[in-house]
């Protein structure tokens, strides 16, 4: 019974952390072109207007327990490092995020630096060289092989077994030229597939 009450107590003071990661190859959408880092607050606007209709204004505290549910793609808490999925970019800075990853929806907001909005190759060389790449869970097992070249009918290098660490050299297209350490600990060489030509995306950025 002890025991009982101890485990209940505990669920209870558990420390919430509530940070997101996308783990899952369905958690970023095919359509994605980037990342955009949000500040303390964003106002979201229906067309890439600033007089066009408010659609939603967001404060952030950074506090777990009051940040809101399915608007990030990537949050990390502590660090007050949060992303939304870009889906289109307009002009004068302006651009198209996700920011309600439940229902899709969509709407406009306007950066204030060059550095907010991260395209894809951007993102990949800031984040993916600094903290290394992870494979998502689903990803299919074909794409855990490195390749002489970025090509899908090049030569096989190694194959990727119980994998600790990847560590991103270059991002070429839709291949990423990668030093993997296995459970062997010897340093594997190669291209890694990390989207499809489709979009879909296997390997990101193993921000911590």
């Amino acid at each position: 019974m002890k025991k009982f009450i101890l485990i209940i107590l505990t669920m209870f003071f558990i420390p919430v952390f509530a940070d997101t990661m996308p783990f899952y190859t369905d958690s970023i959408p095919k359509d994605a072109i980037g990342m955009y880092q949000t500040g303390e607050n964003i106002t979201i606007f229906s067309h890439p207007e600033a007089n066009s209709h408010v659609l939603k204004t967001f404060q952030f505290s950074y506090n777990p327990e009051t940040m809101p549910d399915c608007v990030f793609a990537l949050l990390l808490n502590e660090k007050k490092l949060g992303f939304l999925y870009v889906s289109d970019i307009g002009d004068e800075n302006w651009i198209e995020v996700i920011y309600d990853r439940q229902t899709g929806a969509r709407g406009w907001v306007q950066t204030e630096d060059r550095f907010q909005f991260l395209p894809w190759l951007s993102f990949y060389n800031m984040y993916g060289r600094k903290y290394g790449l992870r494979l998502l869970k689903d990803a299919p097992d074909e794409i855990e092989v490195l390749h002489a070249k970025s090509e899908d009918l090049s030569q096989n290098v190694a194959k990727l077994r119980f994998v600790k660490q990847i560590r991103l050299t270059a991002v070429r297209g839709n291949w990423a030229l990668v030093s993997v350490v296995d459970i062997d600990q010897t340093p594997k060489t190669g291209y890694l597939r990390w989207r499809s030509n489709d979009g879909v995306i296997y390997a990101f950025p193993n921000i911590k």
